[in-house]
């Protein structure tokens, strides 16, 4: 009975160090090696205890595995090991529109834009997105709008 006590502990305890530990050392191994260890300590538990006390036990370990949780989402990223850990990013400024591709400008194609292709816009080359209908080599096209790093043209029908 004293051995079996001792188990449940060490099982116990074992356990939620484990998965404690599987943030440092991340890849699954450990964490679920302290999950079977809670596993291991709640079959213990039912085993040791009579009946209430075992599902005691097992709301027990869930509720601690519960609450350790908790704990370290809550502070672990706040501390000097978390941020260390964890990646960053502070915006000081809403994205802008940085591009030097605007709508309105008007080029060549360089290739035929089936959809996507190169073209000459302003005596730079770009490469472009027909938007609709493929759009010949050697057609004027004009910029319709810029979506991240995509520009969308059209063709007109005026050369340029």
């Amino acid at each position: 009975m004293r051995a079996m006590m001792s188990w449940y502990i060490t099982l116990l305890l074992c356990g939620l160090f484990l998965i404690g530990v599987e943030i440092f050392l991340p890849g699954g191994v450990i964490g679920v090696l302290g999950a079977l260890a809670l596993i291991g300590a709640a079959v213990i538990g039912f085993n040791l205890f009579p009946p209430l006390f075992g599902w005691l036990s097992l709301f027990l370990i869930l509720a601690l595995s519960g609450l350790a949780a908790f704990v370290w989402m809550k502070y672990f990223p706040k501390s000097r090991v978390g941020r260390a850990l964890s990646l960053a990013q502070n915006i000081d400024r809403k994205d802008q529109d940085d591009s030097q591709w605007k709508p309105g400008m008007k080029g060549t194609a360089l290739s035929t834009l089936r959809p996507a292709g190169k073209a000459l816009i302003e005596g730079r080359r770009a490469d472009v997105v027909a938007d609709g209908t493929w759009i010949d080599q050697n057609s004027s096209i004009e910029i319709l709008r810029t979506e991240g790093n995509r520009i969308y043209v059209r063709k007109t029908n005026v050369e340029s």
